[in-house]
């Protein structure tokens, strides 16, 4: 009885003198949930209910969504100080709760049923909803909080209190950089000073380290069961790719002028040829009918010196008549000749002195060969023009 009583006074002076502080999981911040990890109650596995305790706290640390809330209070003291049942029911899970000014907390028992064996029975508390509830049986030998049996034990329990799924956890070690760590190819946590510990769902996972000026190859590890994986980085200076020396920039050329000169003294020497060619017609008009003129000319008399005036005879109307067609088509044909060759002759001045296309050089241009030639023919008996251009 003295027993009780002192232990009950002890609770409820630790629940008044100990302060409670928080270690977050992740930074504060409102999506992550506070939580208590109680000390494990048992009456006959006092290491081992120990060993758990502090092996769930590291876990809770690492839990993404919750933050441990520190406290050195055990349920068993707290559940004798409030005089809460031997199975403790659901007033006095809430009067602890109240106690500790908690929302959640987690708090179990541990017993040996089994030689060489070991049972933990664990519960989460939160206020306003139903317990979750999770067990593990494992060897009684595992005492120390850091092995990594008893870790993948704790790992497992967390997972499936918090029912994140089970978890392990990774070290990383990188000499003493300062970086971000990406597990799957995204920022899962800060390495800071060449460490960093993260919470990793089991199985295989790829792991990237990126430290400014740095570089490491990645590497694959495997967490199995809720266990623990350890991995090493070999930082080596990042070299970075020579950058090509771009070439200088050209200033742009002028543009390439539309050649309006040459359009328009290509366009005057056709029309002057279509005029020469005209000439041409009219001479060989000419030709044919100071022929046909002579020959009725030779039907009239001798005495008769101007037919036209003294039309004696058909004939003589029919030379009159010739005589004035021929005397036209000289005329135009001489106007056709004139206007053709000033049409043709100003084309090749324009075409042949046009030289805004041409590149200039140093050295002097070799004289530039005609691009025109119009070598007009004219046969004393055929009655033709030969027109010859040559580009």
């Amino acid at each position: 009885m003295v027993r009780v009583f002192a232990l009950a006074l002890l609770a409820l002076a630790a629940s008044f003198v100990v302060r409670s502080k928080p270690a977050w999981a992740e930074p504060a911040n409102g999506k992550a949930t506070p939580v208590y990890v109680l000390s494990v109650w048992t009456n006959d596995v006092d290491d081992q209910a120990d060993a758990l305790t502090q092996a769930l706290r590291s876990r809770v640390r690492l839990a993404p969504g919750w933050s441990l809330t520190e406290s050195n209070q055990s349920f068993e003291t707290l559940s004798i100080a409030l005089r809460c049942p031997p199975t403790p029911n659901q007033a006095c899970l809430d009067r602890i709760a109240d106690q500790i000014h908690a929302d959640h907390y987690i708090w179990g028992t541990m017993s040996k049923e089994r030689p060489g064996e070991v049972t933990a029975e664990l519960r989460l508390w939160t206020r306003g909803k139903p317990q979750i509830e999770a067990n593990e049986s494992y060897n009684e030998n595992l005492k120390d909080p850091s092995d990594d049996a008893l870790r993948a034990v704790a790992g497992r329990l967390i997972a499936k209190l918090t029912s994140n799924g089970i978890t392990g956890t990774l070290l990383v070690h990188a000499g003493n950089a300062n970086g971000s760590v990406l597990i799957d190819g995204a920022a899962k946590g800060r390495l800071k000073d060449g460490i960093a510990r993260l919470s990793v769902p089991e199985g295989s996972h790829t792991v990237l380290l990126r430290v400014d000026g740095f570089t490491a190859p990645s590497q694959t590890i495997s967490l199995t069961d809720g266990g623990d994986a350890d991995v090493s980085f070999a930082l080596s200076p990042a070299v970075e790719a020579p950058v090509a020396e771009a070439a200088p920039e050209q200033p742009p050329g002028p543009g390439k002028p539309f050649p309006t000169r040459k359009v328009i003294g290509y366009t005057v020497v056709v029309i002057g040829a279509g005029f020469l060619v005209a000439s041409g017609i009219e001479g060989a008009g000419w030709l044919s009918d100071k022929s046909d003129s002579d020959q009725d000319r030779s039907s009239v008399p001798t005495t008769v010196t101007d037919v036209c005036a003294t039309p004696v005879n058909a004939a003589a109307a029919d030379a009159c008549q010739k005589s004035k067609d021929a005397s036209s088509a000289a005329t135009l044909g001489w106007v056709f000749a004139g206007i053709g060759a000033v049409l043709a002759g100003t084309g090749i001045f324009l075409v042949v002195g046009d030289h805004s296309g041409e590149a200039s050089t140093e050295t002097a241009a070799a004289p530039t060969k005609p691009k025109f030639d119009l070598l007009p023919s004219l046969g004393a008996h055929a009655g033709s023009l030969d027109v010859r251009m040559t580009f």
